[in-house]
């Protein structure tokens, strides 16, 4: 039998513009690579991933990655899992240098540089091109709830590393629209989930006002504490998209708030 040492798990909807160049970029890494579908495919997505692996998966279709996560993690035989989207693929120095992390027996996780670009162009300065991002980890150490925007945890010993995990979608701009559409979705189901994990404690008009405080907390914490004002406009939209995304969670929270009374 042949011995699984790495798993890669891809959760993909629709990405034959963007899937061949990450299968191409752990072909040679990977022992088996497992795809999951978020629902029916419409395009050539899985045609072109038939040619990389038999262990591809269609779901319900959800519209978000997270939930799929745990079930990929479940198929996954290898004792080390690496995780990446469709728009994202390994930089030639992090192919040639996996193997040998997973030699390590005193690390359980690894965070790459999550490299971004913006309009085309790599982001190569300030706190924007320093991001790090865990997709590398023992299984057998690792837990995922598949809450949206959750993301996988480690018990253990996460060492950053300085290799790179590209991230190049076909839009790059960032722009409202986008972050309208892909996120402000998911504040509503946050802010459901905090109401049945954690009940309405306090008056509907407290989550207003931690909503507006909360606001103007990330928009200072990421531009002046993070620094993210050296990205210049890209930084700002950045920090405001995560200032936004923290008050409509509790605007959501007051208006459920409201509903029920």
């Amino acid at each position: 039998m042949r011995l699984v040492k790495i798993s890669a798990c891809l959760i993909v909807y629709n990405e034959e513009k963007v899937i061949k160049r990450c299968l191409d970029s752990i072909r040679n890494i990977a022992d088996e690579i497992i795809i999951v579908h978020d629902g029916p495919c419409s395009d050539r997505t899985l045609d072109i991933c038939k040619k990389y692996t038999k262990k591809i998966f269609v779901r319900k279709h959800i519209g978000e990655a997270e939930p799929h996560r745990p079930f990929a993690l479940k198929k996954a035989k290898g004792k080390w899992v690496l995780v990446l989207d469709a728009d994202e693929y390994l930089s030639k120095e992090s192919q040639e240098n996996i193997k040998g992390l997973i030699q390590s027996k005193g690390v359980d996780g690894y965070r790459f540089i999550w490299s971004i670009y913006y309009r085309g162009k790599k982001v190569s300065f300030g706190p924007l091109s320093r991001l790090h991002r865990l997709i590398l980890f023992r299984k057998n150490r690792t837990i995922i709830s598949g809450i949206i925007h959750d993301w996988y945890r480690v018990s253990g010993c996460i060492r950053n590393v300085n290799l790179v995990i590209e991230h190049k979608p076909v839009n790059d701009s960032y722009t409202y629209k986008q972050f309208k559409k892909k996120d402000l979705k998911w504040a509503f189901i946050q802010a459901k989930r905090q109401i049945k994990e954690k009940g309405i404690k306090y008056s509907s008009f407290f989550y207003i006002f931690k909503a507006i405080l909360l606001f103007l907390y990330c928009l200072f914490y990421f531009i002046f504490v993070k620094f993210y004002f050296i990205n210049g406009f890209l930084g700002i939209k950045f920090s405001f998209f995560e200032a936004m995304y923290n008050f409509h969670v509790n605007w959501h929270i007051f208006r459920l708030k409201l509903k029920n009374r």
